[in-house]
């Protein structure tokens, strides 16, 4: 059972191709609904593979680096195909700071550990990235159900703007707490 939290990681990334597949296509909104029904797994193998690492005590490193991969590749793939496709409910403006913002706090993260730091993901970045995820499935259930467009229109702008502010406060907190590592001396590495 100790393999089932990164099975369920990759799984979600496995997600992300029939449902952009399924979006590229979609006219009619039973199409809507399934995939609807691919994002919700999706969305709740990200709730469960953490859980269950955690409970069945088998968090690896494999999996510290899937996770945030996953959620990266399925909030900003679907993100921004949205946008391209709905610019009317979701703002492409929104999705380019927030990708602005992604590859920002990536890049800083992927010096820290040259330093001998490894930086945490923080409770705003998981909100940001729980914010994005409603603001797809706002999306998704106003495409489905033609009867919710109005009110999961404005649940996805709402969502968005708070994945940006949460996003951004969690990504100038992250410099501020970690701003020596600009000052500091790389550490000796091994090569193989």
């Amino acid at each position: 059972m100790k393999w089932l939290p990164n099975f369920l990681t990759v799984l979600r990334i496995i997600l992300v191709f029939p449902i952009m597949l399924l979006l590229v296509s979609a006219h009619e909104a039973i199409t809507y609904q399934f995939v609807f029904a691919l994002f919700l797994t999706a969305a709740l193998t990200d709730l469960l593979d953490g859980w269950l690492a955690r409970h069945l005590e088998c968090v690896s490193n494999v999996g510290a680096f899937l996770d945030p991969l996953a959620d990266k590749i399925m909030s900003n793939v679907l993100l921004v195909f949205l946008s391209c496709r709905y610019p009317e409910i979701i703002p492409l403006w929104i999705v380019l700071l927030l990708l602005a913002r992604e590859f920002a706090v990536q890049g800083f993260r992927s010096m820290a550990p040259c330093m001998g730091v490894v930086i945490r993901t923080e409770l705003l970045s998981k909100l940001k990235t729980f914010f994005q995820l409603m603001a797809l499935g706002s999306v998704l259930i106003g495409m489905g159900w033609g009867s919710l467009a109005d009110i999961a229109r404005y649940v996805a702008l709402i969502s968005l703007i708070l994945a940006l502010v949460s996003g951004y406060v969690s990504m100038t907190m992250i410099f501020i707490r970690n701003s020596d590592l600009w000052s500091r001396q790389p550490l000796d590495m091994q090569s193989r």
